[in-house]
């Protein structure tokens, strides 16, 4: 870990605390590596020495936190995925928090939400590894679903037959059964939802159950007159809560403190596969506490299994979320039961960190699985959500046959051994959507050599520059000898060079010149012997970006500001990643440039007036846009113009570094005013101001400005009309003469950049519940 930095996270910021204080909840880790780094057998000595000083180092911490700041206190501890702990503290004591000594670095407290098919067993081959009595269906291994809460009591995982293993049950044990061997929630500091702290929510919770049905439910299951089974029946499962909160419209959320303790206690509970079938846009992954816990899952030897996500249809490339950007986690597609690509399913490039995912595919279209019984007991359900746990069971299943093998090999098994997946076309889809592809049971587990990695990302290439890559091939069993080597290039003009044989085991060379002109390249590698044919997805772009050559105008300081597009250049037409859901800009860009330091939550510019249309990127580069939020569209899913354009662009939980803010226009320039912030975490101040005639509030946000799109109240009870003066900073809604309840909300700009990652859900909205007498 780096140096102490000063870091003021925003999350949590609904929390309540001893006399009115605003509470808040943040991560901190410690500067030594958790136990997961130093291999996977968490059980020798010299781990149990290492963990010692983790456990004597934090209670120090804790001690030192808990003593210099009044009113905190440790919720979760760290050890195996990550050396850390989640503080509760007064909001007013963030950045004091992170100049304490022993404090490395604070993590912000991203918010996920579950993504929400036809037999998907038969169509990955899995019957075909189960053994006549079902011997190795999966029996022994522990597959850990992270997510909403399942319910134990439904009948796809009856426990008959089942016993529990040695050293269980575990968690709350009162909820356990012989086939869901471990049951946990974990809600968040304060949350006082009365379903928040058990392991499964009668009134809210469905998705987990349905995910877990896919992975391990029992085979030879009738559900209401089909006979189904999941993908490794004869599996336990491990039950972790961490999608806990209430919110309007997508179900349980939780964030990442809740999340990261779920992936640690699923490590420490011995799980041998995690599922998570969650979900959010991803921001940088050095700021992304749950990316990091994956990583250290796979480092443990936990095999993680994540959604990519369903937004390929509205997003196009670059749509990949995080946590499936995790670089340790099998990131999953979805295809139908005809072996073609689903028209939701997230593609890569990840849209920040430039990876190429996902790795693999599996059935995720009309599944038919378990639901708790408020949903009907059985549902058909599509996403990426349920294809997730199609390899998760898949993963369960290898692990039994091949319990030796490490998590990149379980990954370069699938991976390497996948079946083509069709497009609408009826060609093969490209690799940056199906990534290895359908996945093939019978195949993966004899897959005969390993690559490491298992695929390649070469990233963002100049035109003509070059790029190269190794890839280190081992014997699996019976793969030793000499490949012939050969290229299928599905998109894109530049050269990919490989040797024409390569002997395993060895070291494979992928050489890669990039294009003339701004394209994705991607396909595969693909290596022969005899009739066995495995497969190295790759990708990587030409990047000819042209807003390097643009004047720029620097920003300094928030405030408002006026500008023109007109006598600037139009050199650029569309931006990436992602590369869906935008229009062509024909006419002139003007270019703002920012430096956003390495603690700030947000920054972002919102048109004021004129027809300029914003964008955030990466210096310099159209090409790499920074993150959804630097699009122009409202990213906040708890509002009604959730996915609507809005000419606002932001970056989100941003690295240390320059941006660009970008204001184009689809055809003619003209002026344009606009305001800039940074780091604006604070909601609209609002205060009664007259009750003349008329109820007038003073609506004032001195951060992202007051956004009357916004601007919703009640007036006893019923919907009332409302009048904002953004001049006069007032929001006026008319009444009669008499005696009134008032609820008004009013957020800010920045609350439409607001995708769940700062914490609570409408942390920058502000309401106002009051009784006035109108005079």
């Amino acid at each position: 870990m780096a140096a102490a930095v000063a870091a003021v996270v925003l999350s949590g910021d609904g929390l309540g605390g001893v006399g009115g204080t605003p509470m808040t909840e943040v991560v901190v880790t410690l500067k030594a590596p958790p136990l997961s780094r130093f291999g996977r057998s968490l059980q020798s000595a010299s781990h149990a020495a290492y963990l010692k000083q983790i456990e004597a180092a934090q209670a120090v911490l804790t001690q030192r936190i808990e003593t210099s700041l009044p009113g905190s206190s440790v919720r979760w501890h760290y050890r195996l995925v990550a050396d850390g702990l989640a503080v509760v503290l007064p909001k007013s004591e963030t950045a004091k928090l992170a100049d304490l000594p022993g404090v490395a670095e604070v993590w912000p407290n991203v918010t996920y939400h579950s993504l929400a098919s036809a037999d998907n067993v038969q169509q990955i081959g899995a019957e075909e590894l189960w053994g006549a009595d079902l011997s190795t269906a999966g029996e022994g291994v522990k597959i850990g679903i992270i997510d909403d809460g399942l319910d134990a009591a439904q009948p796809y995982f009856n426990p008959a037959g089942f016993d529990y293993p040695p050293g269980y049950p575990k968690g709350q044990m009162q909820y356990t059964t012989p086939k869901v061997i471990v049951e946990r929630a974990f809600p968040p500091a304060g949350d006082t939802y009365k379903y928040a702290d058990v392991p499964f929510d009668p009134a809210q919770s469905y998705h987990a159950t349905h995910v877990a049905g896919i992975a391990a439910g029992d085979n030879g299951t009738n559900a209401k007159g089909t006979i189904i089974s999941g993908v490794a029946p004869k599996a336990y499962l491990g039950n972790y809560k961490v999608l806990t909160v209430p919110t309007p419209g997508f179900g349980l959320d939780g964030n990442s403190a809740e999340i990261a303790a779920g992936i640690e206690a699923a490590v420490a509970d011995g799980m041998n596969v995690i599922n998570l079938s969650i979900g959010e846009p991803e921001v940088s992954p050095s700021r992304d506490l749950v990316i990091a816990a994956i990583d250290g899952a796979a480092a443990a030897g936990v095999v993680p299994v994540v959604a990519a996500g369903n937004d390929f249809d509205t997003f196009g490339y670059g749509s990949v979320n995080s946590p499936g950007s995790a670089p340790g986690a099998i990131t999953v597609a979805a295809a139908d039961s005809s072996d073609v690509i689903a028209d939701f399913s997230s593609a890569g490039p990840t849209p920040v960190s430039l990876l190429m995912k996902p790795d693999v595919t599996g059935p995720g279209v009309d599944i038919l699985s378990s639901l708790p019984p408020s949903q009907g007991l059985w549902g058909l359900l599509s996403g990426t959500s349920m294809s997730t746990p199609a390899v998760s069971g898949g993963a369960a299943l290898l692990k039994q046959q091949h319990p030796d093998w490490t998590v990149a090999e379980v990954k370069s098994a699938l991976e390497q051994t996948g079946d083509p997946v069709g497009a609408a076309s009826g060609a093969e889809t490209p690799a940056l959507r199906e990534g290895g592809g359908l996945i093939d049971l019978p195949r993966a587990d004899n897959p005969l050599l390993f690559a490491e990695p298992a695929n390649l990302s070469f990233g963002e290439l100049a035109p003509g520059a070059t790029a190269s890559a190794d890839v280190a091939l081992s014997d699996a069993g019976g793969g030793a000898g000499t490949w012939t080597v050969t290229t299928d290039v599905q998109e894109g003009t530049g050269a990919v060079t490989v040797a024409p044989q390569v002997t395993v085991p060895g070291t494979l060379t992928v050489a890669v010149t990039a294009a003339a002109a701004t394209q994705d390249e991607t396909g595969f590698i693909v290596l022969t012997n005899g009739t066995n044919v495995r497969r190295i997805p790759f990708w990587f772009a030409t990047s000819a970006p042209k807003l390097g050559t643009e004047p720029a105008i620097a920003l300094t300081k928030p405030g408002v500001y006026r500008g023109t597009t007109i006598g600037g250049k139009s050199l650029i037409s569309s931006y990436r990643y992602p590369t869906g859901g935008s229009p062509r800009y024909l006419g002139p860009e003007r270019v703002y440039r920012v430096h956003v330091n390495g603690t700030a939550a947000n920054a972002g510019v919102v048109v004021l007036s004129g027809n300029a249309i914003p964008h955030a990127t990466f210096d310099g580069n159209e090409n790499h846009v920074a993150g959804y939020t630097g699009l122009p569209f409202d990213f906040n899913p708890y509002r009604a113009l959730y996915g609507e354009p809005r000419k606002i662009a932001a970056v989100v939980l941003p690295d240390a570094g320059w941006y660009d803010f970008v204001f184009d226009t689809l055809r003619k320039g003209g002026p344009f005013t606009f305001r800039y912030w940074v780091n604006d975490h604070t909601p609209p101040t609002l205060k009664l101001k007259s009750l003349k005639g008329a109820i007038v509030v003073s609506a004032t946000d001195a951060g992202s400005g007051v956004d009357p799109v916004s601007i919703s109240a009640k007036l006893d009870g019923k919907v009332a009309h409302v009048l904002y003066s953004a001049t006069a900073h007032t929001v006026t809604i008319p009444a009669a003469e008499g005696r009134h309840s008032l609820v008004l909300s009013v957020a800010d700009y920045e609350e439409t950049k607001n995708m769940e990652d700062v914490p609570a859900i409408l942390p920058n909205t502000a309401t106002l519940r009051t009784t006035v007498r109108v005079r």
